[in-house]
């Protein structure tokens, strides 16, 4: 019964989804220029832009829409969102336009009774000399808990409830094309956390089981050659930030934290591509438990929940084939492989969390290659199925 119902929630919101995305073919907006801020899958809705006469663009405007989508860790999510996206300078020396800016807010709500409120902007200056970002998010979160590392038991499966406030700003310098360097500031408070079970071995000399305050300072380097933010077919993506929490700037937790991406596309013709992702985020200090680094989720290792598997380290990489079908259609193959851990020596080659599988795509914005995307992935011991806007990487 239960993968009926999941086959069910998972036919209904494909067909929900394809009807928003389709009514909103005509009018697109700015995309997702980091994958880092909770900034979520519904981000890339605003990464586009209409065009009103052959070769021009347009210049602002607003979008409103309702949404669904499922994830294993949620099961399905109602929610909306509304983003306003405009234009700073269209013109530079070169004669070439300005990225579009926007200003987006969204409300979520799943079957798991968790509110998520968003609301975040993303500003190219003139001449994208500066980018300037912004995210707020107030979350009411029932939630689950397994223990800390890459050995946890399904039977220890802890509930809890708590709160969490963030706000993240941040302003990056153009250094040269595609090149930025930037500062973020970080906040997340957490509090009215409550496990069902305080008294659980689980529990045991895990760090901010009673809530406490994030507060972080840091600098990020991009270098941004991707063709397409939303869907590229050719280039790639590196970026490294590094954030320091302490108590000078009223931090409850003394961390610091190391993130790396690097995507890498290739352009096999015939509208085939191949691309790959690797990823890092590692921690020294004694990070919150809510901001350990985790294995699963929409973006790699599809098949695990986001929350199943955390701890101070994860390091992971994938490789997805991407292919055109027919009319709208498409259908990608996947493979990834990492892990979660404290030390180096528990990391494992043996032992690390993988995940394979199929998925496929429906183009609900043609002019920006924008794709509703349904994956199925399985890993070790694990399978799952993920509905959501735009590619994983």
């Amino acid at each position: 019964m239960g993968i009926i119902r999941k086959t069910l929630h998972t036919i209904t919101a494909i067909l929900l989804t394809i009807q928003v995305g389709l009514a909103q073919d005509t009018l697109s907006t700015p995309a997702d220029s980091s994958s880092r801020i909770g900034r979520v899958y519904t981000q890339a809705l605003v990464d586009s832009y209409t065009p009103v006469k052959k070769k021009e663009k347009k210049k602002n405007g607003f979008l409103a829409s309702p949404f669904i989508f499922y994830k294993p860790d949620t099961e399905l999510i109602f929610g909306g969102l509304g983003i306003y996206y405009f234009r700073l300078g269209t013109k530079n020396r070169a004669n070439k336009e300005t990225r579009l800016s926007y200003a987006q807010a969204i409300f979520e709500y799943t079957l798991n009774n968790q509110v998520d409120i968003q609301a975040g902007w993303n500003i190219f200056l003139p001449n994208e000399s500066y980018i300037s970002k912004g995210f707020f998010r107030f979350k009411v979160y029932p939630d689950l808990f397994y223990g800390v590392g890459n050995n946890t038991k399904q039977h220890n499966e802890l509930s809890y409830v708590h709160n969490t406030l963030i706000f993240n700003t941040s302003l990056a310098k153009k250094l040269a094309p595609n090149v930025f360097l930037g500062l973020e500031y970080r906040y997340a408070n957490t509090y009215n956390i409550n496990f069902e079970n305080s008294t659980s071995e689980v529990l045991d000399n895990v760090p901010g089981i009673s809530g406490g305050l994030n507060s972080g300072l840091g600098l990020i380097f991009t270098i941004d050659k991707r063709d397409n933010v939303v869907n590229a077919t050719k280039g790639f993506l590196l970026e490294v930030s590094k954030y320091n929490y302490n108590s000078k700037l009223g931090s409850t937790f003394n961390y610091s934290n190391v993130n790396f991406t690097f995507n890498k596309y290739f352009d096999l013709g015939n509208k085939q591509v191949l691309a790959t992702n690797t990823v890092a985020n590692l921690n020294s200090g004694d990070p919150s438990f809510l901001f350990m680094a985790f294995a699963g989720g929409e973006k790699i290792l599809r098949s695990y929940a986001m929350n199943r598997f955390r701890d101070k380290n994860f390091v992971g990489t994938q490789i997805e084939y991407r292919r055109h079908l027919f009319w709208r259609l498409g259908m990608v193959g996947f493979a990834g492989i990492g892990d979660v851990f404290d030390q180096t020596s528990d990391f494992s080659w043996s032992k690390a969390k993988y995940s394979y599988g199929i998925g496929l795509r429906f183009m609900i914005n043609k002019q920006e290659n924008m794709n509703f995307r349904l994956d199925y992935g399985r890993g070790r011991d694990s399978q799952a199925v993920y509905m959501t806007v735009t590619e994983a990487f």
